[in-house]
């Protein structure tokens, strides 16, 4: 591996973690940087799953990264994640992700077959924006408390394994209820809200620090 490639390991307690996380090396395509990551169980000539993460409204790729939570929770973390950074002035919906993956893929060792993306709050409608434009390179999406959502062209996703998750008294809860509607309409039997009773906005600390989470990634494959 090159010294410019970041590794953050998992680790036992949340200031090895910080410390790992602000020694990391940002590497950027077409002015997008993003923090690219292996798990501790990395192996250079085997392919692992990959997450593309896309953070929220707080602008940051570091303050809720995932491998944080599985850490902390002492989860079982066999991903590589690659956290783009959109910046103020940046939007989700016109980023090239595809690109970002086909980077980072001649960096690490990603299984073509098990690329997942998610994000909350803005960046679960990023991830609603950029699922509909790279889900044929993906297993699985889900939204995490998603800011927005469209309609538009959501049928092309019916074969694609989606999982919504989003609090009943959060804001947009009645859009995620009709994206995954629509969704069924078009024939999809793998699409599903996770609807978290009387739960607000920030729902997605407690999602990162589930096993269950993850296992339903790993279980979603393209082969």
């Amino acid at each position: 591996m090159t010294k410019a490639l970041t590794i953050l390991f998992l680790v036992s307690s949340l200031s090895s973690w910080s410390q790992e996380i602000k020694n990391s090396t940002n590497e950027r395509f077409k002015d997008l940087p993003y923090i690219l990551s292996t798990p501790d169980n990395y192996v250079e000539d085997q392919k692992h799953p990959t997450i593309i993460f896309l953070h929220g409204g707080d602008r940051s790729n570091t303050k809720h990264h995932p491998t944080k939570y599985a850490a902390r929770a002492g989860l079982t973390f066999p991903f590589i994640v690659i956290a783009p950074s959109c910046t103020s002035g940046c939007s989700w919906s016109n980023v090239d992700l595809e690109g970002v993956l086909k980077q980072a893929s001649g960096k690490v060792s990603i299984d073509p077959d098990r690329v997942y993306l998610f994000g909350y709050s803005m960046g679960g409608a990023g991830t609603w924006a950029n699922v509909k434009k790279i889900n044929h390179l993906l297993a699985a999406a889900s939204p995490l408390a998603p800011a927005g959502g469209s309609l538009n062209d959501l049928c092309k996703l019916k074969d694609l394994p989606i999982r919504v998750y989003h609090g009943t008294a959060d804001y947009g809860y009645d859009r995620s209820q009709n994206m995954v509607n629509k969704l069924k309409e078009c024939g999809s039997e793998s699409a599903e809200l996770i609807s978290l009773e009387g739960e607000g906005h920030g729902i997605w600390p407690a999602i990162f620090s589930k096993q269950d989470f993850y296992d339903w990634l790993l279980a979603q494959s393209r082969d």
